[in-house]
């Protein structure tokens, strides 16, 4: 007698769905301020304890403070001021380093050199008062919000059919279609700026648009140039399950 062998058909796995579309946004330069902003606020609460205590803030601490304060700030604002590529920074980094070393290696001979290296020249003490960190602290935070609202109605849509562009206030619009053949293009000019927002900028060429569009400080602009590639090279499966 034959044996009939029966196959189990396995269930057919589904396709990993893709999104339908991503949004990118754009934030200004400004937006790096935001280290500043915490350290003010962080110093703000350390005066605010000692009035509370009914204390007042050593003036070494103060000063120390101030310092610390003053240079975060002077940082941010090289940020936004200048672009600091990975070589650029390595090659400035390197050279701070070798100048330091160099003045430590002076100064533990500087009875022998004869020569004062300090040019006696005192640091000076910075201090600031409890009003100014709060209203630091309040001015950034108000232009923060202010960034975030505008990011919620100046914003690019991408889809597997069409790039759209909805821009400002009064809703201007810009379509572009056949989207799939899209250029796009991702750089991380400032490697500070990637380590504080994990950002970068975007270029989007429309194959239907002589212009290219630079989309600039998009947060956590890997992943959005992944999706992006992902919905654009999506092609739906229209073949019938037989």
């Amino acid at each position: 007698m034959a044996e009939i062998e029966t196959v189990k058909k396995e269930p057919k796995k589904e396709p990993k769905k893709v999104k339908d579309y991503t949004i990118v946004r754009s934030y200004p330069e400004t937006l790096f301020f935001y280290p500043s902003m915490i350290v003010a606020f962080i110093i703000f609460v350390i005066y605010l304890l000692a009035d509370m205590a009914g204390e007042t803030v050593d003036p070494a601490l103060a000063s120390a403070l101030g310092t610390f304060f003053f240079a975060v700030f002077a940082f941010n604002f090289l940020i936004v001021a200048f672009d600091f590529g990975v070589g650029k920074t390595a090659l400035i980094a390197f050279g701070v380093i070798i100048i330091i070393l160099i003045y430590l290696l002076l100064k533990t001979q500087e009875d022998l050199i004869g020569i004062d290296l300090d040019f006696g020249i005192t640091w000076p003490e910075i201090t600031a008062s409890m009003e100014f960190y709060f209203f630091f602290f309040a001015l950034i935070l108000v232009h923060l919000i202010l960034i975030f609202i505008k990011s919620r109605i100046d914003y690019w849509l991408i889809s597997p059919t069409e790039i759209y562009h909805h821009g400002g206030l009064l809703g201007d619009e810009r379509r572009f279609g056949n989207a799939q053949h899209a250029h796009i293009e991702k750089t991380t000019p400032d490697i500070f700026e990637k380590m504080l927002f994990l950002s970068g900028d975007l270029f989007i060429k429309p194959e239907t648009d002589p212009h290219i569009y630079r989309i600039s400080n998009v947060f956590r602009v890997n992943k959005k140039e992944k999706e992006i590639r992902k919905i654009l090279s999506y092609v739906p499966d229209r073949r019938l399950d037989v």
